[in-house]
């Protein structure tokens, strides 16, 4: 069952991904408890691709560098392991600058999740 979430803006995941490293500076989650996979999952599921600006793209794949970090720490700690993205700068041949960052369903038990492949042109 799919729901109609309205898409949260970059500046506004940024603020829920340092809200979540306050609550765990303070102590508010438990051990076992994966903050930072959540937060992944509801990227995946709320993001538009095509509807990022350049600026949204490489502020989103900022976001994801530093979340892929948290996430890498979170699997580690809990003994598991896990990723969350790919980010990546391309030219073409007519000379086109690309970023095109890949999003995966990180946690997800469903086999037939598939990944959502970002791509955004730099003018």
């Amino acid at each position: 069952m799919e729901y109609l979430v309205p898409a949260m803006s970059i500046n506004e995941y940024y603020l829920e991904y340092h809200a979540i490293e306050s609550r765990i500076n303070s102590g508010h989650y438990q051990r076992g408890d994966k903050p930072y996979q959540e937060f992944a999952l509801k990227i995946f599921d709320q993001t538009d691709c095509k509807s990022l600006s350049i600026d949204d793209a490489i502020q989103a794949v900022e976001l994801m560098n530093d979340l892929d970090v948290k996430l890498h720490q979170e699997f580690s700690e809990l003994g598991e392991r896990g990723w969350l993205s790919t980010t990546s700068r391309y030219k073409t041949i007519a000379g086109i600058e690309l970023v095109i960052f890949v999003l995966y369903p990180l946690g997800v038990d469903d086999p037939t999740a598939e990944p959502k492949v970002c791509v955004v042109e730099i003018p």
